[in-house]
């Protein structure tokens, strides 16, 4: 944009996720203004915003996966949804006043420190400016990878990633291949399960999975919450404190993980009652080695005449 060529800030943040709205609100409470937010996307949100596949949803507690400064007395689950935590985003742009600093289609092209002048010289698709100091909060996972697998470019069926899921296409009574037990797909799976004809998953390692104690918030005890702020308050610090304890199990008191695998193989032993995919499905590590991952969906879909677990990476 023409008006926004050789614009100079203060800061640049680059991205409006989590933790670019962070940032500007940071900067807000320490009184600086002189900033901008640029957003490749039309809107907030992030890895919210991208990822809409079915059953989306956040394995840390609503409560606690929010800001400290901004709580939300309005959460309808102990595990919200996609929609609900972008639609939280979008009210925290609201509330503290970002959506004159966010500049949207505003993908960054290039960055180039200037020794001279002390400042990034900044292109963006909709413009150049330049700033004093620059935020990265582009997210670690903010493009989806798809692997390279021989003969995908030749497919001749629907392919797409879960961060771009693609909603008009109907998956009822087709035959659907899932590459990856990731967090993403064990989500995925039970939400798809009862609508495909077949469902195929690729399995490369089995994941340790816990039970996910996710329950609807009712509107009494939102409107405690609503009239008493400092319930919402201590119910984030009651989380905090039992997922600080969880991570000592797995610092400083290792022999107390043998229990949490217990608790993940009753989990599946549950569910799961043929012995050949009861083995295919437990990992050969500790728990703990790789993301662990909360769901008491995923099992009972797997358990389906219409679902194969085929194991090994693909090649």
């Amino acid at each position: 944009m023409a008006e926004h060529e050789h614009e100079h800030v203060r800061v640049a943040v680059v991205g409006s996720g989590f933790g670019g709205l962070g940032a500007a609100v940071r900067l807000r409470r320490e009184g600086i203004t002189d900033f901008v937010v640029l957003e490749r996307a039309g809107s907030v949100g992030g890895t919210w915003r991208d990822n809409s596949y079915p059953g989306c949803a956040c394995d840390v507690p609503s409560h606690l996966y929010s800001f400290s400064f901004a709580p939300n007395p309005e959460w309808p689950r102990s595990f919200s949804g996609q929609e609900h935590i972008r639609a939280y985003l979008e009210h925290v742009t609201d509330v503290f006043g970002l959506r004159p600093h966010i500049r949207f289609d505003s993908e960054v092209k290039r960055m180039v420190w200037d020794t001279e002048q002390l400042r990034w010289d900044i292109e963006t698709s909709s413009g150049s400016l330049s700033a004093d100091m620059v935020v990265s909060a582009t997210g670690p996972l903010s493009d989806p990878k798809t692997p390279d697998i021989p003969g995908l470019d030749t497919f001749p069926g629907k392919v797409f990633h879960s961060a771009r899921w693609d909603h008009d296409y109907d998956l009822r009574g087709k035959r659907v291949a899932m590459v990856g037990t990731g967090a993403s797909a064990i989500q995925i799976v039970p939400s798809v399960q009862p609508l495909v004809s077949r469902l195929t998953i690729f399995q490369r390692t089995p994941p340790w999975v816990l039970p996910r104690i996710d329950r609807a918030i009712g509107g009494a005890e939102r409107a405690v919450h609503r009239a008493l702020p400092f319930t919402t308050r201590l119910r984030r610090g009651l989380l905090w404190g039992l997922r600080e304890l969880q991570v000592q199990a797995f610092t400083k008191h290792p022999g107390e993980l043998g229990f949490v695998e217990r608790v993940a193989q009753r989990n599946m032993a549950r569910v799961i009652k043929d012995p050949d995919l009861r083995a295919r499905l437990t990992p050969d590590y500790r728990i703990g080695c790789k993301r662990i991952l909360l769901s008491s969906t995923y099992y009972p879909a797997l358990a389906q005449p219409n679902v194969d677990v085929v194991d090994g990476g693909l090649s």
